[in-house]
């Protein structure tokens, strides 16, 4: 009777198992079973709200060159195509010879203490930028720009440059020779 009881009691023990679905495998030979006790749910479709993926922004600077002026401290970038050109001391007012110098060994003196880059022109096209070092403010060492405009209407004008992320004034002027053609055009501004 004993015998009896204890393959009953295993076949009640398997039966609850494989009867009731319970999860597990008295066995282990198979995945369990996920049984859910929740009402079913009707399937809905969700909208999931797009992304902004970020889109890359073609870097306007891509190809430049750089120009870096070490003697003035100042540098600038230019585009593909541009002409960068630089000069030196070529002159000097005549009361500033020193007594005893002759005008050779003044102008060399100048050329060592100033190097070649007093004025540097980027030029593009019609037009350019001129940067002109601070000793040479008053074109005393070198002309860098325009000497003259010629005949034509000259008007005032202030522009705001960015330069290193700060917004700069620039003061100066616009001419117009004759007719309002480009090549009568001029615009001339200088930054302190």
């Amino acid at each position: 009777m004993k015998k009896n009881s204890l393959s009953f009691v295993l076949f009640i023990i398997f039966f609850i198992f494989t009867a009731c679905n319970l999860p597990g495998d008295i066995f282990g030979t198979s995945e369990p079973e996920i049984v859910s006790t929740n009402t079913p749910e009707v399937a809905t479709e969700t909208s999931i709200p797009p992304t902004d993926m970020p889109t890359s922004t073609p870097d306007p600077y891509a190809g430049w060159s750089t120009y870096i002026n070490q003697d003035f401290g100042y540098q600038f970038d230019y585009p593909p195509g541009a002409v960068v050109t630089a000069v030196g001391v070529s002159s000097y007012p005549t009361n500033d010879l020193p007594a005893g110098m002759t005008p050779g060994d003044y102008m060399t003196q100048l050329q060592q203490t100033y190097g070649d880059q007093l004025c540097v022109m980027a030029g593009f096209g019609l037009g350019y930028v001129n940067f002109s070092a601070p000793i040479n403010s008053q074109k005393f060492y070198t002309i860098c720009g325009r000497t003259g405009v010629g005949v034509g209407t000259m008007t005032d004008k202030t522009e705001q440059i960015l330069i290193n992320g700060n917004l700069e004034s620039a003061e100066g002027f616009e001419f117009y020779g004759g007719s309002e053609e480009l090549d009568n055009h001029n615009e001339t501004f200088v930054i302190r």
